[in-house]
Protein backbone atom coordinates (compact mmCIF):
# COMPACT_ATOMS: atom_id res chain seq x y z
CA UNK A 1 0.00 0.00 0.00
CA UNK A 2 2.81 2.70 0.52
CA UNK A 3 4.70 1.68 -2.89
CA UNK A 4 1.01 2.72 -4.17
CA UNK A 5 0.66 6.00 -2.19
CA UNK A 6 3.96 6.73 -3.13
CA UNK A 7 3.33 5.99 -7.05
CA UNK A 8 0.26 8.38 -6.70
CA UNK A 9 2.17 10.93 -5.03
CA UNK A 10 4.74 10.67 -7.86
CA UNK A 11 2.07 10.40 -10.38
CA UNK A 12 0.42 14.13 -9.47
CA UNK A 13 4.03 15.58 -9.55
CA UNK A 14 4.10 14.88 -13.03
CA UNK A 15 1.30 15.33 -14.28
CA UNK A 16 1.31 19.18 -12.72
CA UNK A 17 4.54 19.48 -13.57
CA UNK A 18 5.68 18.14 -16.97
CA UNK A 19 3.05 20.03 -18.82
CA UNK A 20 4.28 23.61 -17.45
CA UNK A 21 7.63 22.20 -18.16
CA UNK A 22 6.93 21.38 -21.80
CA UNK A 23 5.04 23.77 -22.34
CA UNK A 24 7.35 26.82 -21.32
CA UNK A 25 10.09 24.67 -22.97
CA UNK A 26 7.57 24.98 -26.38
CA UNK A 27 7.24 28.62 -26.25
CA UNK A 28 10.94 29.50 -25.64
CA UNK A 29 12.19 33.15 -24.29
CA UNK A 30 10.32 34.61 -21.41
CA UNK A 31 8.93 31.88 -20.17
CA UNK A 32 11.19 29.68 -19.93
CA UNK A 33 13.55 31.52 -18.49
CA UNK A 34 11.06 32.76 -15.56
CA UNK A 35 10.42 28.69 -15.23
CA UNK A 36 14.41 28.00 -14.98
CA UNK A 37 14.81 30.96 -12.81
CA UNK A 38 12.22 30.06 -10.18
CA UNK A 39 13.32 26.65 -10.22
CA UNK A 40 17.22 27.68 -10.01
CA UNK A 41 16.10 30.06 -6.76
CA UNK A 42 14.08 27.97 -4.74
CA UNK A 43 16.62 25.37 -4.77
CA UNK A 44 19.39 27.93 -4.20
CA UNK A 45 17.62 29.18 -1.41
CA UNK A 46 16.97 25.40 0.06
CA UNK A 47 21.02 24.77 -0.45
CA UNK A 48 21.74 28.59 1.61
CA UNK A 49 19.10 27.70 3.78
CA UNK A 50 20.52 24.22 4.69
CA UNK A 51 24.17 25.05 4.99
CA UNK A 52 23.20 28.08 7.61
CA UNK A 53 22.82 24.85 10.07
CA UNK A 54 26.70 24.52 9.88
CA UNK A 55 26.74 28.13 11.08
CA UNK A 56 28.10 29.08 7.64
CA UNK A 57 26.98 32.59 6.38
CA UNK A 58 26.92 32.47 2.54
CA UNK A 59 26.98 35.74 0.57
CA UNK A 60 22.94 34.93 -0.47
CA UNK A 61 21.84 37.93 -2.55
CA UNK A 62 25.08 37.81 -4.40
CA UNK A 63 24.50 34.04 -4.95
CA UNK A 64 21.09 34.72 -6.14
CA UNK A 65 22.03 37.86 -8.58
CA UNK A 66 24.47 35.92 -9.80
CA UNK A 67 22.84 32.52 -10.48
CA UNK A 68 20.28 34.93 -12.35
CA UNK A 69 22.77 36.56 -14.17
CA UNK A 70 24.11 33.48 -15.44
CA UNK A 71 20.83 32.42 -16.86
CA UNK A 72 20.38 35.79 -18.29
CA UNK A 73 23.42 35.46 -20.82
CA UNK A 74 22.58 32.07 -21.26
CA UNK A 75 19.39 32.94 -22.83
CA UNK A 76 20.17 35.83 -24.29
CA UNK A 77 23.99 36.30 -25.37
CA UNK A 78 25.34 34.90 -28.96
CA UNK A 79 26.41 31.52 -28.58
CA UNK A 80 29.87 32.72 -30.07
CA UNK A 81 29.88 34.95 -26.82
CA UNK A 82 28.06 32.76 -24.59
CA UNK A 83 31.03 31.03 -23.03
CA UNK A 84 32.55 34.07 -22.15
CA UNK A 85 30.22 35.90 -20.82
CA UNK A 86 29.37 33.35 -18.20
CA UNK A 87 32.81 32.95 -17.21
CA UNK A 88 32.50 36.43 -17.01
CA UNK A 89 29.51 36.22 -14.67
CA UNK A 90 31.33 33.30 -12.53
CA UNK A 91 34.55 35.85 -12.13
CA UNK A 92 32.50 38.48 -11.02
CA UNK A 93 30.18 36.13 -8.44
CA UNK A 94 33.86 35.01 -6.47
CA UNK A 95 34.85 38.60 -6.84
CA UNK A 96 31.48 40.09 -4.96
CA UNK A 97 31.75 37.22 -2.43
CA UNK A 98 34.94 37.98 -1.29
CA UNK A 99 34.24 41.52 -0.97
CA UNK A 100 31.13 40.60 1.22
CA UNK A 101 33.18 39.11 3.92
CA UNK A 102 34.62 43.14 4.22
CA UNK A 103 31.88 43.69 6.50
CA UNK A 104 31.54 40.45 8.41
CA UNK A 105 31.60 40.53 12.14
CA UNK A 106 34.40 38.14 12.27
CA UNK A 107 36.63 36.83 9.60
CA UNK A 108 37.66 33.50 10.85
CA UNK A 109 34.81 31.68 8.36
CA UNK A 110 35.40 34.24 5.61
CA UNK A 111 36.74 31.47 3.50
CA UNK A 112 33.81 28.68 4.40
CA UNK A 113 31.31 31.64 3.67
CA UNK A 114 32.95 32.49 0.75
CA UNK A 115 33.60 28.90 -0.76
CA UNK A 116 30.22 27.80 0.19
CA UNK A 117 28.36 30.97 -1.77
CA UNK A 118 30.50 30.18 -5.05
CA UNK A 119 29.42 26.35 -4.63
CA UNK A 120 26.06 27.35 -4.48
CA UNK A 121 26.11 29.32 -7.64
CA UNK A 122 28.33 26.46 -9.19
CA UNK A 123 26.55 23.30 -8.72
CA UNK A 124 22.80 25.18 -8.95
CA UNK A 125 23.29 28.47 -10.87
CA UNK A 126 25.69 27.14 -13.63
CA UNK A 127 24.28 23.77 -13.58
CA UNK A 128 20.55 24.77 -14.49
CA UNK A 129 21.91 27.17 -17.12
CA UNK A 130 22.25 24.03 -19.03
CA UNK A 131 18.92 23.07 -19.25
CA UNK A 132 18.58 26.37 -21.60
CA UNK A 133 21.66 25.40 -23.38
CA UNK A 134 19.05 22.14 -24.31
CA UNK A 135 15.63 24.15 -24.81
CA UNK A 136 18.00 25.96 -27.11
CA UNK A 137 19.30 22.63 -28.74
CA UNK A 138 17.48 22.10 -31.70
CA UNK A 139 17.72 18.43 -32.13
CA UNK A 140 15.59 17.47 -35.15
CA UNK A 141 16.83 20.60 -37.35
CA UNK A 142 20.85 18.94 -36.81
CA UNK A 143 19.43 16.17 -37.62
CA UNK A 144 18.22 16.88 -40.86
CA UNK A 145 14.54 15.60 -39.92
CA UNK A 146 11.05 17.12 -40.03
CA UNK A 147 9.69 16.45 -37.17
CA UNK A 148 7.72 19.74 -36.33
CA UNK A 149 8.28 22.72 -34.21
CA UNK A 150 7.04 20.80 -30.50
CA UNK A 151 9.91 18.35 -31.10
CA UNK A 152 12.64 21.09 -32.72
CA UNK A 153 11.98 23.17 -29.50
CA UNK A 154 11.24 20.66 -26.49
CA UNK A 155 12.91 17.20 -27.66
CA UNK A 156 16.56 17.61 -26.72
CA UNK A 157 15.05 18.93 -23.50
CA UNK A 158 12.61 15.88 -23.05
CA UNK A 159 15.41 13.66 -23.60
CA UNK A 160 17.26 14.28 -21.15
CA UNK A 161 15.06 14.88 -18.54
CA UNK A 162 12.30 12.32 -18.98
CA UNK A 163 14.60 9.43 -18.59
CA UNK A 164 15.94 10.96 -15.75
CA UNK A 165 12.66 10.91 -13.58
CA UNK A 166 11.94 7.71 -14.92
CA UNK A 167 14.99 5.89 -13.45
CA UNK A 168 13.90 7.73 -10.15
CA UNK A 169 10.24 6.18 -10.45
CA UNK A 170 11.66 2.76 -11.34
CA UNK A 171 14.37 2.45 -9.11
CA UNK A 172 11.74 3.11 -6.30
CA UNK A 173 9.30 0.55 -7.14
CA UNK A 174 11.95 -2.45 -8.19
CA UNK A 175 13.57 -1.25 -4.81
CA UNK A 176 10.74 -0.87 -2.75
CA UNK A 177 9.39 -4.93 -4.01
CA UNK A 178 12.52 -6.83 -4.79
CA UNK A 179 15.09 -4.79 -3.19
CA UNK A 180 17.53 -6.93 -0.94
CA UNK A 181 21.05 -5.81 -1.23
CA UNK A 182 21.61 -1.80 -0.26
CA UNK A 183 23.46 0.41 -2.67
CA UNK A 184 25.30 2.50 0.08
CA UNK A 185 24.11 1.62 3.35
CA UNK A 186 25.93 5.45 4.84
CA UNK A 187 25.00 7.56 2.35
CA UNK A 188 21.58 5.80 1.44
CA UNK A 189 20.65 3.08 3.25
CA UNK A 190 16.88 2.81 1.24
CA UNK A 191 18.28 2.68 -2.39
CA UNK A 192 19.23 -0.72 -3.54
CA UNK A 193 21.00 -2.49 -6.11
CA UNK A 194 18.32 -4.11 -7.64
CA UNK A 195 16.30 -0.64 -7.62
CA UNK A 196 19.92 1.01 -9.10
CA UNK A 197 19.93 -1.30 -11.93
CA UNK A 198 16.36 -1.02 -12.99
CA UNK A 199 16.11 2.40 -12.69
CA UNK A 200 19.42 2.52 -15.40
CA UNK A 201 17.63 -0.05 -17.81
CA UNK A 202 14.38 1.74 -17.72
CA UNK A 203 16.60 4.55 -18.08
CA UNK A 204 18.44 3.50 -21.18
CA UNK A 205 15.00 1.53 -22.81
CA UNK A 206 13.50 4.62 -22.39
CA UNK A 207 15.87 7.29 -24.23
CA UNK A 208 16.24 4.99 -26.90
CA UNK A 209 12.53 5.26 -27.19
CA UNK A 210 12.01 9.34 -27.34
CA UNK A 211 15.77 8.94 -29.41
CA UNK A 212 13.17 6.95 -31.97
CA UNK A 213 10.88 9.99 -31.78
CA UNK A 214 13.20 12.26 -32.77
CA UNK A 215 14.62 10.06 -35.42
CA UNK A 216 18.03 9.84 -33.76
CA UNK A 217 19.70 6.75 -34.08
CA UNK A 218 20.12 3.83 -31.66
CA UNK A 219 24.06 3.91 -31.71
CA UNK A 220 23.31 7.57 -30.42
CA UNK A 221 20.51 7.30 -28.11
CA UNK A 222 21.95 3.85 -26.65
CA UNK A 223 25.17 5.82 -25.42
CA UNK A 224 22.90 8.83 -23.90
CA UNK A 225 20.87 6.34 -21.78
CA UNK A 226 24.01 5.01 -20.69
CA UNK A 227 25.36 8.17 -19.99
CA UNK A 228 22.56 9.13 -18.15
CA UNK A 229 21.62 6.19 -16.26
CA UNK A 230 24.83 6.49 -14.54
CA UNK A 231 25.23 10.15 -14.17
CA UNK A 232 21.95 10.57 -12.65
CA UNK A 233 22.50 8.39 -9.97
CA UNK A 234 25.70 9.56 -9.15
CA UNK A 235 24.52 13.31 -8.86
CA UNK A 236 21.26 11.83 -6.43
CA UNK A 237 24.59 10.01 -4.04
CA UNK A 238 26.46 13.55 -4.23
CA UNK A 239 23.42 15.70 -3.15
CA UNK A 240 23.08 12.60 -0.68
CA UNK A 241 26.32 13.57 0.52
CA UNK A 242 25.70 17.17 0.83
CA UNK A 243 22.73 16.29 3.26
CA UNK A 244 24.50 13.73 5.34
CA UNK A 245 27.14 16.50 5.90
CA UNK A 246 24.29 18.94 6.88
CA UNK A 247 22.10 16.45 9.14
CA UNK A 248 19.16 16.78 7.19
CA UNK A 249 16.98 14.25 5.07
CA UNK A 250 15.48 16.58 2.79
CA UNK A 251 16.74 20.47 1.23
CA UNK A 252 13.13 21.34 1.38
CA UNK A 253 8.90 20.40 1.58
CA UNK A 254 7.99 22.36 -1.15
CA UNK A 255 6.72 18.78 -2.99
CA UNK A 256 5.60 17.50 0.83
CA UNK A 257 6.95 13.86 1.13
CA UNK A 258 9.42 14.19 -1.85
CA UNK A 259 11.37 16.95 -0.21
CA UNK A 260 12.32 19.77 -1.86
CA UNK A 261 13.19 21.79 -5.13
CA UNK A 262 16.79 20.39 -5.23
CA UNK A 263 15.65 17.06 -4.18
CA UNK A 264 14.01 16.54 -7.27
CA UNK A 265 16.57 18.43 -9.89
CA UNK A 266 19.65 16.40 -8.41
CA UNK A 267 19.95 14.08 -10.98
CA UNK A 268 18.90 16.34 -13.74
CA UNK A 269 21.53 18.74 -12.36
CA UNK A 270 24.65 16.25 -13.39
CA UNK A 271 23.32 15.05 -16.49
CA UNK A 272 22.25 18.07 -18.40
CA UNK A 273 25.62 19.26 -18.60
CA UNK A 274 26.92 15.95 -19.55
CA UNK A 275 24.58 15.52 -22.21
CA UNK A 276 24.56 18.79 -23.87
CA UNK A 277 28.43 18.21 -24.09
CA UNK A 278 27.42 14.71 -25.49
CA UNK A 279 25.00 16.20 -27.98
CA UNK A 280 27.56 18.73 -29.10
CA UNK A 281 30.36 16.94 -29.81
CA UNK A 282 28.61 13.72 -31.08
CA UNK A 283 25.76 16.38 -33.53
CA UNK A 284 27.23 20.01 -33.78
CA UNK A 285 24.55 22.90 -32.78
Amino acid sequence: MAVVQELLARAKLVVVGMPILVLCAYLGGWPLLIMVAAITLIALGEYYSGVLRLTICPAVLVGYLTALALLAVTAFTPPEQRDLAVVMVLAAGAICTMLGQFGASTYERGVLNSATTVFGIVYIGLLMSFFLRLAQFDLPGVLGTNSGAFASNTGALLLVIVPVWTLDTFAFVVGSAWGRHQLSPRLSPNKTLEGATAGFLGCAALTILLGWWLKLPVTYSLPLGVLIGVIAQLGDAAESTIKRAIGIDDFGNIFGPHGGMLDRFDGVLFVMPAAWLYLTLLLGS
